[in-house]
């Protein structure tokens, strides 16, 4: 019985006394403000998600709901974006239009939430806390 004790404790206290492993994490640059001319003048948003960790798994779906603030603070639009699949050790560019609303009236944008996020054939709840945000557009882009 003691010695079971023992080695309870023993296997308790290599794995407190183990690195934990890290989860892995989802780098999202907004890289990219381009005007776009034409019939359905707006803005191009160009975006770069990388799935290249050493322990990555593919990427199936990672839907979020943006929302894109005016230069002077105010809610402008809320969209969509699906910028899945990626996949493993692979990076992505992802670009969409926002019709009728110009880049020098962005100031900001947002991801508010996480729709779907189904990471290695399964969905992940925590999908938004493994999102690290960045931006070279510029403009801020976060959580």
């Amino acid at each position: 019985m003691a010695s079971s004790k023992f080695v309870t404790v023993a296997l308790t206290l290599v794995a407190l006394a183990s690195p934990a492993r890290a989860e892995a994490v989802l780098p999202l640059e907004l890289n990219r403000l381009e005007p776009v001319t034409g019939a359905a003048e707006g803005c191009r948003i160009w975006m770069v998600l990388a799935n290249d960790a050493a322990e990555a798994a593919a990427i199936a779906s990672l839907r979020l709901d943006l929302v894109v603030f005016g230069a002077e603070g105010q809610i402008a639009r809320r969209a969509a974006v699906e910028l899945a699949p990626v996949g493993a050790g692979r990076t992505a560019v992802r670009l969409f239009d926002l019709a009728g609303l110009a880049c020098d009236r962005i100031g900001r944008l947002l991801v508010n939430e996480v729709l779907t996020c189904r990471i290695g054939g399964a969905e992940m709840a925590n999908c938004a806390d493994l999102i690290r945000p960045s931006s070279r557009a510029g403009i801020r882009f976060g959580l």
